[in-house]
């Protein structure tokens, strides 16, 4: 039975391969670090079940709130995910 934490790990991967694609894109921030931190926080509001990513883009913390069917379930991907792929749009293009 899938679980909860297998949901979580698998926005996790998400998450990660979406910063490497924007990061890879060839575009920079002005001291040519990559436009989103590899290392970055995550938790989950348990009253609604929202996964909740901290990420830091050039140099700002940025919250970004995934309701329950944004993350858990079998079709997790960055480009069937609307706010990551408005990520990749708007840094990658």
């Amino acid at each position: 039975m899938i679980t909860e934490q297998v949901f979580k790990e698998r926005m996790v991967g998400t998450i990660n391969t979406c910063i490497r694609m924007i990061n890879e894109s060839d575009k920079w921030d002005i001291v040519g670090r990559g436009i989103i931190e590899n290392e970055w926080q995550s938790f989950i509001i348990e009253k609604n079940n929202t996964f909740v990513a901290i990420l830091t883009i050039l140099s700002n913390k940025q919250a970004i709130h995934f309701k329950q069917h944004e993350w858990s379930g079998f079709e997790v991907n960055t480009h069937a995910n609307g706010k990551l792929n408005d990520l990749l749009k708007k840094y990658s293009s």
